[in-house]
């Protein structure tokens, strides 16, 4: 009987939550020191993604 209102709730936050994503604009930086230097400022983490080229 208590699964039904926790799955509801937990469903509600699921949908919700990429709402208030889509309304963050998002800047991807080319230079490490750029990007540390913005998020020392901002105060946020940083998101690293490596890429081997051929």
């Amino acid at each position: 009987m208590r699964l039904f209102p926790v799955s509801l709730l937990l469903l509600s936050a699921l949908t919700a939550f990429p709402a208030g994503l889509a309304a963050q604009e998002l800047h991807w930086f080319d230079s490490y020191d750029a990007a540390l230097e913005e998020a020392r400022r901002t105060g946020k983490p940083i998101f690293l993604e490596y890429r081997c080229s051929p």
